[in-house]
């Protein structure tokens, strides 16, 4: 099938399993790292600080990130990056056992792992081109995609088990173990997938070159301005689903678990149907997914049935993934080798959004409760994106 065609390249079977884990990892940390700020201060304004701390590196540091992904050896950036993480993971573990651990720590450790994320993203992305031939790497990108919704299944699942069976520690542990192994991937990655690259511009300079890219091609730009929308408005909501779980579903820890897990079973079914069946018009999937997506959160948002929701949960999984999955190839497959980088951190910058919208989304469910809050957003989106719909000729003919 051609849609497999990358896993031919034994680089590129490193380079997905080291991203299949480190999602799971990642996702991992989400539902544990929501359910220990909720148990130590019952506030969803703590969620949304965390939350903020998590993701504020995107928009302060990944275009800095970009610039040194494209210099460096992107292989030895993610080999450091993946042991820090790592290291991140087990210290909150350890305060956690030690019974020292305060929502302060929480904050200080998760902007230090979004910190991370920066560098491994940018550089996981850059370095697909360097392991597959350019006309499987949009094949390779749809199979990227459902490495992260793997992750995004394992994650959760084994986050929420252990949380109920061992404690929240132990859902650390499998984070941290998740990322040992994207570690072990990294370092056997091949070295000719680290191309030397020449350094005639100056840090600053490089900055600039990739913005301007960006600013100049209007597809590649308005395909950024399209994922800013659900990194604001929509993709908050996962910091607001430990509220759900607990006081509205009456599911618990285990419940938090499964709704993740069958948003990630979601997800990697629109990995599958992006992998087995690519659109011949991709603004058909970009705009229906992305409008689904936000009035499925608006059905979320209004269900008190935990059977329901689950079902929804899986739905927003599947439109989640089919959106990001197009979007991502769109961008990828127009940028050069040479600009990977510094493009994905300008992509990443967008995911930057994210904290500034998980922020006021925590304070104002305090206020008026995560279910308006949920509804309010999702219905925001959807006529957005209607709107650039209607208003950008361009995207619909991709």
């Amino acid at each position: 099938m051609r849609g497999l065609a990358p896993l031919a390249s034994s680089g590129y079977r490193y380079l997905f399993t080291g991203t299949t884990l480190t999602m799971a990892g990642y996702f991992a940390q989400v539902v544990a790292q929501g359910w220990l700020i909720y148990d130590l201060t019952g506030s969803p304004t703590w969620l949304g600080i965390v939350s903020f701390a998590n993701g504020i590196p995107m928009l302060v540091l990944a275009l800095p990130a970009g610039v040194l992904v494209d210099r460096l050896d992107r292989r030895k950036v993610l080999i450091f990056a993946q042991a820090m993480t790592a290291l991140v993971t087990f210290l909150l573990s350890g305060l956690i056992v030690g019974g020292v651990v305060q929502p302060w720590h929480v904050a200080v450790l998760s902007f230090l792992g979004g910190s991370l994320f920066v560098l491994i993203i940018p550089a996981r992305q850059a370095l697909l081109p360097t392991v597959v031939e350019r006309p499987m790497l949009g094949s390779a990108i749809a199979l990227n995609s459902a490495g992260t919704n793997f992750g995004r299944v394992i994650g959760p699942s084994l986050a929420g088990v252990a949380i109920a069976a061992f404690g929240v520690a132990a859902a650390f542990v499998v984070q941290g173990i998740g990322f040992l192994g994207a570690l072990v991937c990294a370092a056997l990655l091949p070295k000719h997938a680290a191309v030397s690259r020449p350094r005639s511009h100056s840090p600053f300079q490089s900055l600039l070159e990739g913005l301007r890219y960006v600013w100049g091609d209007s597809t590649v730009f308005a395909l950024m301005l399209l994922q800013a929308i659900p990194a604001f408005l929509i993709m908050p909501y996962n910091q607001l689903l430990p509220i759900f779980a607990r006081d509205i579903l009456e599911a618990g820890p285990e419940g938090l678990g499964t709704l993740m897990t069958v948003m990630g079973v979601g997800s990697v079914l629109g990995s599958v149907i992006i992998v087995v069946m690519p659109p011949r018009r991709q603004s058909v999937f970009l705009f229906s997914s992305l409008i689904g997506l936000s009035l499925l959160l608006v059905a979320f948002a209004a269900s008190t049935s935990f059977a329901l929701s689950i079902g929804i949960m899986a739905l927003i999984g599947v439109a989640q993934s089919i959106y990001l999955a197009t979007n991502n190839t769109l961008v990828q497959l127009a940028v050069p080798d040479a600009l990977q980088g510094r493009v994905m951190s300008v992509y990443m910058t967008t995911w930057g959004l994210m904290p500034l919208g998980a922020l006021p989304q925590g304070v104002l469910a305090d206020w008026f409760g995560a279910p308006a809050v949920l509804a309010g957003v999702g219905l925001l989106s959807a006529l957005i994106v209607v709107l650039m719909a209607v208003r950008n000729p361009a995207l619909r003919r991709l």
